[in-house]
């Protein structure tokens, strides 16, 4: 069994940010020595994971198509 696994996929996609936010996930991604991709996956990984209701309504989708299932999330180290 190898040690390094393969990265999940990746896909490139638009997003427009207000300001503000888009200033705070830079300054983020300085503080933790990382990309601003990798902060914004990881935050919206464990927010949307966290949402009960989403979570609810997710369950509620028996049988509905979804995209392809998201690999856990690394609670340390940093991306190379």
């Amino acid at each position: 069994m190898a040690i390094v696994k393969k990265p999940p996929e990746s896909v490139s996609r638009s997003l427009q940010l207000e300001q503000p936010v888009s200033a705070l996930l830079d300054d983020y991604a300085r503080f933790v020595d990382c990309t601003p991709d990798y902060v914004a996956n990881f935050a919206l990984r464990k927010t949307l994971a966290r949402d009960p209701d989403y979570k609810k309504w997710k369950a509620g989708q028996n049988g509905t198509p979804t995209s392809k299932r998201i690999a856990p999330i690394q609670q340390s180290g940093k991306p190379s």
